[in-house]
């Protein structure tokens, strides 16, 4: 494979769409049960000899907040689920060296579609849990069994960051470090011509 390209992985991807769409529907499927609970009118308690009043309403003071929440929450699971599926559809290619340039795919929303190598200050591979920064936390949650790469830059006076992950991509653990050492190999590149400059 070639190492200056990485392609998104699509049972990587379709695993990560179901795993949100699973908890979307958990999220929605609990908001539509407090709201039932919340609708439903209190239960008389009718014994042989007594007629007791309904037992007054329990007021919970995070009623008003949960369902907003669990709703709000249903809606990021789905548009990661969605994100993950249109890259498991699609197979594109996620990451491209060229020139001496990182292009990105049009779903890497926090990161600029091209960035140059030399605005790249630190590229770390290692094990997911290692890496700084705060990344997502869907990548946290099996962050032992997995590698990622973990790039900081600085472009147009803004620092950012980002942490590629070897699920997500064909090839897995085994490319991403390819793609890490070419990528690091156009670092010194870059770093070389601007000491003679």
């Amino acid at each position: 494979m070639n190492p200056s390209i990485l392609h998104f992985s699509r049972w990587g991807n379709v695993f990560k769409a179901l795993f949100f769409a699973g908890f979307a529907a958990l999220a929605f499927l609990f908001a539509v049960l407090l709201h039932r609970e919340a609708d439903a009118p209190p239960q008389r308690v009718a014994l042989p000899d007594i007629d007791l009043p309904a037992p007054a309403p329990h007021r919970d003071p995070l009623a008003p907040v949960k369902i907003p929440f669990l709703v709000v929450a249903g809606c990021v699971c789905l548009f990661y689920a969605g994100r993950h599926g249109m890259r498991a559809i699609a197979r594109q290619v996620a990451v491209r060296i060229v020139d001496g340039q990182l292009h990105f795919h049009r779903s890497y929303t926090s990161v600029p579609p091209v960035l140059p190598i030399a605005d790249v200050a630190e590229a770390l591979f290692d094990r997911a849990d290692r890496l700084p920064g705060e990344g997502d936390r869907a990548a946290r949650l099996g962050a032992r069994l997995r590698h990622g790469l973990y790039l900081r830059y600085r472009t147009q006076g803004a620092e950012g960051e980002l942490r590629l992950v070897d699920n997500d991509f064909d090839g897995g653990t085994e490319q991403l470090r390819r793609f890490a050492a070419h990528l690091e190999a156009w670092r010194q590149s870059a770093a070389r011509t601007a000491y003679r400059d």
